[in-house]
């Protein structure tokens, strides 16, 4: 189910109108196809704006589909059917996490596929190919069935819910998917999931927490009527040769989420002006599936 909320405003009653009439949401229809932008929309427009003109504008097939993308989505839905059997009392084995896994990898690259209209290959890192990648999944799930996470405190109470929010009248819908919402005595637990090559810090916590903060932010509402402090987390799986798994709590802060508000509007002013340019790095270039078709390069 999908919710929509106003940040600083009242909840909307209709969900599927407000999405279909507001006009910020019709402008962002006739731009990338959908009526929100999500986080990752506003993360790659920050790092590379032709990159997300090829992604959501354009929609260019890819030269490659990256492995990270697949792999990281097909944890995802591991984890979901993990929490879904919890929510439901059901019990649920690690071969059939592993099954999910392993579905969900076959659909994704089904999907990128045919939107690609051709074979499209799976880029992995070196040394990497698609057994070393299943066996890591294999492992990453062993530990998170052998960690605390596997069993939340509280009850489960939200499971990929879906959240629309409105941080501005004039800006469309944002798009959050939150991966897990617990509720304990006293308090609303926001836990979003990451996999990543090394262990997170308390600072690189800090560094993203946007997303989590635009969650919070609208999950505080619900909680304030029920009169529950919000907390939120990052759930962290390493993808080491023995991965580990971290919960790293996230500080619910006003004043950056009136910044990201501002810095929002910058980047709709920014694609719907249609300035979409090159931003050329190491780390933006190196794994770009739109590398070919990149200006940069061409020359």
């Amino acid at each position: 189910m999908t919710t929509t909320l106003a940040v600083g405003g009242p909840t909307a009653r209709s969900p599927s109108v407000v999405g279909a009439a507001r006009p910020p949401n019709r402008r962002a229809q006739q731009i990338t196809g959908r009526t929100y932008l999500s986080h990752s929309q506003i993360s790659l427009m920050r790092s590379c704006p032709k990159k997300f003109s090829f992604l959501y504008v354009e929609k260019a097939p890819p030269d490659f589909i990256p492995n990270s993308l697949i792999f990281g989505g097909s944890i995802h839905a591991a984890l979901e059917l993990h929490y879904r059997c919890k929510l439901e009392g059901l019990s649920v084995t690690y071969e059939a996490l592993l099954s999910a896994f392993h579905d969900a990898w076959r659909q994704q690259l089904h999907k990128a596929r045919e939107a690609a209209g051709h074979d499209v290959p799976v880029q992995f890192a070196k040394n990497q190919d698609v057994d070393t990648a299943h066996a890591l999944a294999a492992r990453m799930i062993t530990a998170f069935l052998a960690s605390p996470l596997a069993s939340p405190k509280g009850v489960i109470v939200g499971i990929e819910e879906e959240l629309r929010i409105i941080l501005d009248p004039q800006l469309p819908d944002v798009l959050a998917k939150v991966d897990l919402l617990t509720h304990t005595d006293n308090s609303l637990h926001v836990i979003d999931f990451k996999t990543s090559r090394s262990e997170w810090k308390d600072q690189k916590a800090r560094e993203s927490a946007d997303q989590l903060l635009l969650y919070g932010s609208t999950v505080q509402k619900m909680a304030q009527a029920i009169d529950l402090a919000v907390k939120l987390h990052f759930a962290v799986l390493t993808k080491h040769k023995a991965p580990r798994v971290q919960l790293l709590p996230v500080t619910l802060d006003d004043g950056r989420i009136q910044t990201l508000r501002e810095d929002v509007n910058q980047i709709w002013q920014a694609i719907q002006s249609g300035h979409f340019y090159p931003s050329p790095s190491p780390m933006n270039c190196s794994t770009c599936p739109f590398k070919s078709r990149c200006p940069v390069f061409a020359r």
